[in-house]
């Protein structure tokens, strides 16, 4: 099966001048997502999707699904390709959990595919993502140019900044990909038509490969994204890209949608667009005498929420299209079935999350999402059959239209952009297949140049199956010293020699391989001899797939060959007794000492002091607590978990204003919906203090005085995705 489509912003200026694809940098406000999870993150301790929890799941198996189930008003094909399980796993991938909240004026290298018109700057360290497009003869960004790159926990791996234009792949996974802080390739590719940008990477969850193609000619960017799956399994897949645009209560939507299946009320249900009374209860969604519809294609109408717009296969092309006051419009055209805006609302939670990810500070982030992919909701995947290629052409193109036409009768609205895609300086139909018939014929011609090199997996594939993966994309692996070797070298001595080294027995691993391919390569290599980081490794690959009894026996086989804490971390979640699981922590913990020269030794720590955090806080062992705040060394007391705990330590001692310092002088970036505990805490402490000066107990207004007059600060903020919150304007 293939698709096809054209990414492209097209202005009238045309140029002469040939683009050029060179390094460059931007200043940035940056905090860094740090190295990966240690600690094997099992599908059974999943559970949402964005947002995290600070709980600890214990017991093993798979866990419990979390299928999709829309509401029974929705149309068919909103059930057809429904996932039957929304949870992301992790493995083979390391939980990307730990980030900083530094804000640090910083230089960031990024790769500008440039002409006279336009500057199309791409940041390959985060996926390739777009970072900006800067529109030269308007005089300004067209994308959201997010002045900082802040992590939060909202991606399949946690860690994800907002902004730009991203390009979302999973295998039928919901949400921003395992790539969004992850290095990947760019290079370039000669073509008659001018230099090409490329990105690409393997995905390690099922062997598939994707690549964005990129160029700009004659003043348009164009963009052609192309999944290839070269096994011999049919698949499911999940593609969105995410374009990241500024937004105001004021901005306007257009797509030419007769209905939307609209999520602000959880369920997905369906709605007529864009009249609709949002966040009610009511599957007619009219209102009284049909007369109070709400206009939903302005933002300023929406408190939260994500928007599948559902469009005709009749339409001239199906698009995704704003605008503002001045009268700009930006149209994202493309072939696809779906198409959706995702806003955070005019709330406090909605302002709070914008700010925070755009560096802190009031209003500087406030941007919306226009997205499409090929099914038509996010909860939903589409085939990619075996031995198959699945590619498109979307396209963008801005000019300047008439704003009492934009802002009046949506239907009007909607004609006057079809006219405009229609004449000579739109965008046509047969403009669109040329460029996507030149996409398809430059999609596996060999890049000329590699400007940066992405992740060693898709060389160890390569090597794996004495064999190219994919034409038009070149994988490399790195020399020792380089990044990225520590990760793959016991891998390649697998392959090459059935066997680890030596030297890769005397240190932790920091990587896992989880697959059935690889699976049998570690079942085949243990026969010849079975080390303990053979039976680690076929204990987390067992894990992963369920089992418990088996995966105990190799956990405590690989102790006996050499103790060492992963495995007995391991060995303590399969537990189902909390006093059991807390008992094989602690022998972990004290374990971990007897490794302190092996290099991931601190990172490690991290892992483990963060753990063992949420799971006290979970039981609420406050004894325990008080113990293991005087256990972990000074220099891992930053890290969120830690701090919590500590400031559960200081309410149950009722030390308030111990607890309220601690509260508000720290950032805790990778709290999301775990904010209400830290919301709740700040208030917990308000009212002791208030408590302690008055030398009784608080009456029931007392108690609502303290929380007023000392609201909840600003580096707290409001949890995330909740619909209000009456402490952040």
């Amino acid at each position: 099966m293939i698709y096809k489509v054209t990414s492209s912003i097209f202005l009238t200026v045309v140029t002469t001048q040939a683009a050029t694809i060179k390094k460059s940098s931007i200043n940035i406000l940056n905090s860094e997502t740090l190295p990966g999870n240690l600690l094997p993150n099992f599908l059974f301790q999943q559970g949402s999707i964005e947002g995290g929890s600070i709980g600890v799941k214990t017991g093993g198996g798979r866990g419990t699904p979390k299928p999709f189930v829309p509401d029974e008003l929705n149309p068919d094909d909103i059930f057809e390709g429904a996932m039957e399980d929304e949870r992301s796993p992790q493995l083979p991938y390391l939980t990307q959990d730990l980030w900083t909240c530094d804000r640090t004026p910083e230089e960031l290298d990024v790769w500008n595919l440039e002409d006279e018109s336009l500057r199309v700057t791409i940041s390959p360290q985060f996926a390739g993502k777009v970072w900006t497009i800067y529109d030269k003869v308007r005089e300004r960004d067209i994308l959201f140019n997010n002045r900082a790159h802040q992590p939060a926990n909202i991606a399949a791996l946690k860690s994800w900044a907002s902004g730009g234009c991203e390009w979302n792949w999973s295998p039928g996974i919901i949400g921003h990909s395992v790539f969004s802080e992850t290095q990947t390739f760019l290079t370039e590719v000669e073509t008659e038509r001018g230099p090409m940008a490329r990105v690409y990477e393997y995905d390690r969850y099922n062997s598939t490969v994707w690549q964005v193609d990129m160029m700009i000619v004659n003043g348009t960017f164009l963009a052609h994204p192309r999944i290839t799956n070269p096994t011999p399994v049919d698949l499911r897949g999940y593609w969105w890209t995410c374009v990241a645009v500024p937004a105001t209560p004021t901005t306007r939507i257009f797509a030419p949608a007769t209905h939307v299946a609209e999520t602000s009320r959880g369920a997905v249900r369906d709605a007529p667009w864009p009249y609709f009374a949002d966040a009610i209860e009511n599957s007619t969604f009219k209102g009284y005498n049909n007369e109070w519809p709400t206009d939903n294609s302005y933002l300023g109408n929406h408190q939260l929420g994500d928007m599948f717009l559902r469009i005709s296969d009749t339409v001239y092309t199906p698009y995704i299209a704003h605008t503002d006051l001045d009268g700009y419009v930006l149209v994202h055209g493309h072939p696809l079935n779906g198409t959706k805006f995702f806003t955070w609302g005019d709330s406090g939670p909605g302002r709070f999350m914008q700010d925070f990810l755009a560096g802190g500070g009031k209003r500087q982030g406030d941007y919306t999402e226009l997205q499409i992919g090929p099914a038509p909701t996010q909860m939903q995947n589409f085939p990619v059959p075996a031995h198959s290629i699945t590619e498109w052409t979307e396209w963008f193109r801005g000019f300047d239209g008439d704003v009492k036409t934009l802002r009046g009768e949506y239907g009007a609205a909607l004609d006057y952009i079809e006219e405009w895609m229609k004449s000579k300086d739109g965008f046509t139909q047969s403009t669109v297949k040329d460029w996507d018939e030149f996409f398809k014929k430059y999609a596996t011609k060999a890049p000329s140049t590699i400007h940066v090199r992405g992740q060693p997996w898709g060389a160890l594939e390569e090597l794996r199956r004495g064999a190219p993966l994919v034409p038009g994309v070149t994988f490399t692996l790195p020399n020792k010293g380089e990044e990225g070797y520590a990760e793959v070298n016991p891998w390649i001595e697998l392959v090459k020699t059935g066997r680890f080294s030596e030297e890769t027995l005397s240190v932790l691993p920091v990587s896992y391989q989880t697959t059935d391919e690889w699976l049998y390569i570690l079942q085949e290599s243990s026969k010849l001899e079975m080390t303990w980081l053979h039976a680690l490794h076929l204990g987390i690959a067992l894990t992963e797939r369920g089992e418990v009894t088996e995966t105990k026996k190799l956990f405590k086989q690989s102790l006996e060959l050499k103790p060492n804490p992963i495995a007995m971390r391991n060995l303590a979640i399969l537990e189902t007794d909390p006093n059991t699981v807390w008992s094989y922590m602690l022998d972990a913990w004290n374990i971990l000492p007897s490794w302190k020269s092996d290099p991931s030794h601190s990172r490690l720590t991290a892992n483990m002091v963060t753990e063992m955090s949420f799971f006290l806080i979970q039981e609420a062992w406050y004894d325990e607590m008080e113990k293991f705040v005087e256990m972990v060394p000074a220099e891992f007391k930053h890290l969120d978990g830690f701090l919590t705990v500590q400031s559960k330590v200081y309410l149950h001692k009722q030390q308030y204003q111990e607890a309220e310092s601690l509260l508000l002088s720290n950032c805790f970036p990778t709290y999301a919906k775990a904010r209400d505990t830290l919301m709740s805490m700040w208030n917990e402490a308000q009212e002791g203090i208030a408590k302690q000066k008055k030398g009784s107990e608080l009456t029931y207004v007392e108690k609502h005085r303290a929380r007023v007059d000392h609201p909840i600060p600003d580096n707290i903020g409001c949890q995330y995705a909740s619909e209000y919150c009456w402490n952040y304007w």
